[in-house]
Order: C-alpha cells, then structure tokens, then sequence
C-alpha cells in the first residue's frame, strides 16, 4: 500500500467522521429544539379491512371474524400519542379542525388512510442433514396492516408509508434417530386470535410514533445540511428513554411516497 493511498483513506476517513459528527450535532440541537412541540394528530373514522382468499391452500384466515376497526384505532390513536409524549411532544386534538397552527413547533399529523389484510402466507422451512436438504411449506394466519401518513410543520412533508406483518408464531423440532436411521421432524404454530390483533395496534402505536419523530429529527438535519451544501450520509434514531442517538438500520423508518 503506497503513501498517497494511505493518504486519501485518512482523508475520506476524516471527512466521513467529521460528517457524522455534524449529523449528530444538528440532531441533538432538533432534540432541544422540540421539547415543547405541540402535535396535533387525526386518525381517519375507519379502516379499509379485507380478507383475502389463499388459492394455493384453498382457505382463508379467520383471525378478522369480528374485528372492530373502531377499536382497533382507538387503541392505535392512544399508543400514538403515548409513544409522542415520550419525547416530550404535547399532543391534541384542536377544537377547530379548519384552523390549525402549523409551525415548526406546532405539527399536524394525520394517519390519511389504513388498510388492514387478513391472509394466508406460506413459510418455508428448511431441514439439513449431512447429506440432504428437506423443506416443509406451512400456511401461516398473516394480518398485514399499511398506513400512509401525512405530516406539516408549516410545510408538507412528502405522504409517508409503512407496512407491517403479524403472523402465526412457529417452532420446529428435529430428532434423529439412530436405530431408525431417519431425522424426525415436528412443529407447532401458536396461532393468532383477534386480542393478538387488538395488542399489535399497541405495538404500531409506539412504533409509528418513534417513525414519525425519527422522520421529523431527519428532515430537519437535512436542511440544515443543505443550507451548508453538506451530504446528508445516513438516518438517525433517536430514544428517548436513555436519550441517545444512533444510526437507523434498514426498514426502521417510514418510506417517502414519491
């Protein structure tokens, strides 16, 4: 390895650590910035709900039988505006619903449109032995719930989308048998009922509300970023528990719908 080459990795490497840390600055300045946010949040009065019909094993779920949409969002709408205050945001619900302060300190968000999917999805399980390979197929109940939600702070922001799955838990089990020469194969499925659904709306509360901040805290690196024609490198999360940052990995934000 020559001289100049080292020379330009210590550069990028410096470069890249100085970014990072500039990144890190402005995102910790969004934190002290919000800290008395208000949020005022909609949630639409219904969901889009389905069940959709499995050809290949000719069935369908039905974990949905009875669902309430009803209850299902307003157990999402809590968790929401739990998981907010979290980070120190006020969230309400404004008395006039045409007259919204929207500001950098005053947000509106809005859940625009749900759609919940009861369906069959198949799962492949997989057996190796020495000298083969062996692989089970399992109908497992899925219900797929996607949002799309839309966020001003005296600009639009572009609509933002997310998809989640709730499915069957699974367990497999292997045994060889010496004397029968053979590997035994079993499993069990712990399958999903309908307080599993109401207790995943709980879960994409939070989740959804640690989306929307980490999108907001991003937005506004960016820029700040851009005004100093600097490269945005990679997105942050932030906890408010142990009031930390670090970088995102993949699938843990919300999707800019272009």
């Amino acid at each position: 390895m020559n001289k100049s080459y080292k020379m330009l990795m210590a550069v990028l490497f410096l470069l890249a650590f100085t970014a990072c840390q500039t990144e890190l600055k402005l995102a910790k300045n969004f934190v002290a910035e919000q800290s008395n946010t208000r949020v005022a949040v909609y949630f639409p009065e219904k969901a889009d709900v389905k069940v959709e019909y499995n050809t290949q094993y000719q069935m369908q779920t039905n974990v949905l039988q009875d669902f309430s949409y009803d209850l299902f969002l307003d157990v999402l709408y809590n968790a929401y505006a739990d998981g907010l205050q979290a980070y120190g945001l006020d969230v309400y619900i404004p008395e006039d619903a045409d007259n919204v302060m929207v500001d950098s300190v005053n947000w509106l968000v809005m859940l625009s449109r749900m759609e919940i999917s009861g369906r069959i999805t198949e799962y492949e399980d997989y057996l190796f032995s020495d000298t083969d390979e062996y692989s089970y197929k399992h109908p497992l109940n899925t219900v797929n719930v996607a949002s799309w939600f839309e966020i001003c702070d005296g600009e639009w922001k572009p609509v933002l989308f997310c998809e989640h799955n709730l499915i069957d838990g699974f367990d497999s089990h292997t045994d060889y048998s010496f004397w029968a020469g053979k590997i035994d194969y079993s499993y069990t499925i712990d399958t999903l009922q309908l307080n599993d659904v109401y207790n995943y709306a709980v879960y994409l509360g939070k989740l959804y509300a640690e989306y929307t901040y980490d999108y907001m805290m991003n937005d506004y690196v960016k820029a700040k970023l851009r005004k100093k024609d600097a490269m945005y490198q990679l997105l942050l999360r932030y906890d408010p528990y142990k009031k930390k940052l670090r970088y995102a990995q993949e699938d843990e934000y919300f999707i800019e719908v272009k």
